[in-house]
């Protein structure tokens, strides 16, 4: 669209505005859909993934600002008014983060040239007052649209002083508590309180509130707390009423929640209305498929007993990576969903507890997506594992690249997880293996004369050293060669056998197997110093 004629250009952002205005964040849409209301065109492809209409709504919101950030519009030059944010907060006596709880909501916002010469965030009127004919219960929630009547403000003090003086509550959550149970604004609720602190000073309500907690006793309180302090001794021990402790905790782990970043694929079955209990069933299904395959189960013989481990987690088949996946991207959904809905002001424990649930259940999918993948890690790294450089170091590296890779995969595409990720981790080190090799040649002498100076290294570590090596050097070997050395020299966890042991086991003489050996020999001395 940024490279659209500019006319079209702002055809299609009103067309993007008036579509958000209609969308149901209840319901979800079909890309094609979306495409043709706002370009008048129908693409040819056709995704077959829907759109929530809760993502839809963010999205189509950062399309009207970033596109309508490249006409370069002047309010001046325009027949109708633009609102900026601060217009916004006092026609409507609302804070700054009201509104842009409104803007996730659906309330279209443009970036324009203000006469001042800044480009800023602003809302066209018809917009905003568009927006409230549609969203009313939301918005009169966040706002004061209605005067508070005699009746109203008489509840609103008498909750207000018993709070301050029975609950011995701070400023804060006298507003939060009495909006939140009189379905008023915290602000509403503010500037009825102070006007009648102004006009009755003798029996003014918030000077006999509770102290806030200070900063730096926040931070005390949430270390004791994650230390697993209940709140009732916190409260004893700063002498701060319970729903102090309590909304301390509560706003560190909104804060917590809202630093976490989930993207999630969706699907149509996640719009079922027995969704979850569907997903959990089909990735609670036990696979019936046949035994596992030799190679499956084998496990390389130059791999140290650690990374052996990883061989005895079965791959997975086609369908139940498709389950993995799909309980995977549904948690992240619903984690995402429970997120935009959450009021900050409102947020209750129990609700961060279905949130956070669902979040350890995308983890805990995840992990078993990885563990059943690591072997891939293990094996491509090998295959990029060069003079110098450690085997767990490109494993750890792949191990965060598969970890990526987990997120970004679509099972609709029709392709295996393990074919994306293999792609995945060979860009992945052939990007790090050559930065690897370059910062060990820049620090080569420095470490060199490291050694030299401190030769405290443990047996454990020389013994992994020396086996990576070994290992390095086995693999230039072919397998009966391999084979002969690995035996003889006891390189393979057993005890070392002679020349006779090792043919019988071979099925070959004694002599052919000293003809073998040193074969071998001549070709690691030949090699030795010849790069992978």
């Amino acid at each position: 669209m940024e490279f659209t004629p500019q006319d079209t250009r702002a055809a299609q952002i009103d067309a993007a505005e008036n579509l958000l205005h209609e969308i149901d964040p209840a319901k979800a849409y079909p890309p094609d859909f979306v495409v043709f209301k706002i370009t008048g065109y129908h693409p040819k492809d056709v995704e077959q993934d829907l759109l929530t209409g809760l993502a839809l709504q963010h999205d189509l919101g950062l399309l009207v600002e970033r596109v309508s950030d490249s006409l370069d519009v002047r309010t001046t030059a325009l027949s109708q008014p633009v609102l900026t944010i601060d217009d916004v907060m006092e026609k409507f006596s609302v804070t700054s983060k009201t509104v842009q709880r409104w803007r996730r909501k659906g309330l279209p916002a443009r970036r324009f040239l203000f006469p001042d010469g800044k480009r800023r965030v602003g809302f066209f009127l018809s917009s905003v007052e568009r927006f409230f004919s549609t969203h009313r219960d939301q918005v009169e929630r966040g706002a004061n649209f209605s005067q508070v009547d005699d009746s109203e403000r008489e509840e609103i003090l008498r909750r207000a002083k018993r709070l301050a003086l029975y609950c011995h509550c701070c400023v804060h959550e006298i507003t939060r508590r009495i909006g939140r149970r009189m379905n008023r604004s915290p602000l509403t609720v503010l500037h009825t309180i102070k006007k009648h602190d102004a006009d009755h000073p003798a029996d003014a309500i918030f000077s006999k509130a509770a102290e806030p907690v200070a900063d730096e006793d926040r931070g005390r309180i949430v270390r004791a707390f994650r230390r697993g302090v209940p709140v009732r001794s916190l409260a004893r021990r700063t002498c701060q009423p319970r729903s102090a402790i309590y909304r301390v905790v509560v706003e560190e782990r909104v804060a917590k929640l809202n630093k976490r970043k989930a993207k999630f694929i969706d699907d149509p079955l996640y719009h079922e209305a027995n969704a979850e209990e569907l997903i959990d069933t089909i990735a609670s299904q036990e696979e019936l498929s046949a035994p596992r395959s030799a190679d499956e189960t084998r496990t390389p013989r130059d791999l140290p007993p650690y990374l052996a481990e990883l061989y005895r987690t079965p791959l997975l088949t086609p369908t139940r990576e498709r389950a993995l996946f799909l309980k995977f991207n549904f948690h992240k959904m619903q984690f995402v969903q429970a997120r935009r809905k959450l009021d900050p002001q409102f947020a209750r424990l129990r609700d961060l507890n279905v949130m956070e649930g669902h979040w350890r259940r995308a983890v805990a999918t995840k992990n078993d997506i990885v563990r059943a993948n690591l072997r891939l890690v293990v094996s491509i790294a090998r295959k990029h594992l060069r003079p110098g450089l450690s085997l767990m170091e490109l494993i750890s590296d792949g191990n965060l690249t598969l970890m990526r890779a987990v997120e970004g995969f679509d099972t609709h595409r029709g392709h295996r997880f393990s074919t994306y990720a293999t792609l995945a981790l060979m860009k992945g080190f052939a990007r790090s293996v050559p930065q690897m090799l370059a910062s060990r040649s820049a620090g080569f002498a420095d470490d060199a004369m490291s050694r030299i100076a401190d030769a405290r290294h443990t047996v454990a570590a020389d013994r992994f050293i020396a086996r990576e090596e070994v290992g390095q050097m086995l693999s230039r070997l072919d397998a009966r060669e391999r084979d002969v050395l690995l035996a003889h020299y006891g390189l393979d966890e057993t005890e070392p056998a002679t020349y006779e042991q090792v043919g019988r086991r071979l099925g070959i003489s004694k002599e052919r197997v000293r003809q073998i050996e040193q074969t071998a020999l001549a070709k690691l001395r030949a090699r030795v110093h010849t790069p992978l």
